[in-house]
């Protein structure tokens, strides 16, 4: 919706189910200027694969969307977002709201493009997230120190991230992200220590303590090339936090820890108990139409 000011308020809505042994988009509501596709072929994968798509130039002063994604029992999907979210100057700021339920045995992973805010850009996140007991969640998130290369380093006026995310309704982790550059000292010590981006993964699963030794070994022979620190959060929790220089790089290798991630939850999962395969629905057959004996005389009429 186009306000009287010109920002939009957007609303999306992502939700799947499971057919036979594939994962299939049912619902896939977006306003402008949002469009939500397949991202690929759907039919290279069992597995779901959607792409948050944007036409605009970025976030502007006053927009403000909410997403509200569904992963039912026993499916298995991946959320991408196409590019940057670039936030751009404002004076009274923009919000973004997600709305993330993972129900029992289903898989989700969301490993958006990093968030680039702009000089006085102001942006607030939250993120709300149920998964069940049993559920799988690999959740990822960037944040930018602004356009470093047009000399735009943490210029931003305010920006403020918070997740929160329950496990059969207990909260188990909640992350407060404040970040005002002019009040702040964003460059120093406990903060970004002279690096421009920051990256967060976060695993919810009942193998995140399984994964993590694996990261014990990986962590320490690859990916050499930023900082980062991982630990075992909460119960069935693993968080993975990096700084680096790089929105592309920080990107990739977050990304490669979650595919990593999504194999070790399949294979084991595999090896507990394979997923049941749920028939597809029966289509409902209809009574035939009597044939008239005489062609009807009456022309067709187009129904827009």
């Amino acid at each position: 919706m186009i306000n009287r000011d010109n920002s939009l308020t957007s609303r999306v809505d992502i939700s799947c189910k499971r057919e036979g042994a594939k994962t299939l988009l049912v619902n896939s509501y977006f306003d402008i200027p949002y469009k939500v596709v397949h991202y690929g072929s759907k039919l290279l994968h069992n597995h779901l694969e959607v792409m948050l798509m944007c036409y605009s130039p970025g976030v502007m002063d006053g927009d403000a969307l909410q997403v509200t994604v569904h992963s039912p029992a026993h499916t298995e999907m991946k959320l991408f977002t196409q590019s940057f979210n670039k936030v751009h100057p404002m004076k009274k700021g923009a919000s973004q709201a997600m709305q993330v339920k993972v129900d029992e045995h289903a898989l989700l992973q969301y490993l958006p493009m990093p968030t680039i805010p702009f000089k006085n850009a102001i942006f607030h996140t939250e993120n709300l997230i149920d998964v069940a007991p049993n559920g799988h969640l690999i959740w990822g998130d960037i944040i930018g120190g602004g356009r470093i290369h047009s000399g735009e380093r943490f210029e931003f006026s305010r920006l403020h991230s918070q997740t929160k995310v329950y496990v059969g309704g207990k909260l188990i982790f909640y992350d407060n992200q404040l970040m005002e550059p002019r009040k702040q000292p964003l460059e120093q010590m406990l903060f970004m220590e002279g690096h421009t981006h920051q990256g967060t993964l976060l695993i919810v699963s009942e193998y995140a303590t399984a994964f993590k030794e694996e990261l014990d070994e990986v962590l320490t022979e690859q990916f050499v090339d930023m900082s980062y620190g991982f630990t075992q959060c909460g119960k069935n929790a693993l968080l993975i936090r990096a700084l680096g220089d790089s929105g592309e790089s920080m990107h990739e290798w977050l990304s490669n820890i979650g595919d990593m991630c999504w194999s070790f939850i399949k294979y084991h999962t595999a090896q507990v108990a394979p997923a049941p395969v749920v028939a597809p629905e029966k289509a409902v057959k209809k009574k035939a139409m009597p044939v008239p004996k005489k062609p009807s005389t009456k022309k067709a009429v187009a129904i827009k």
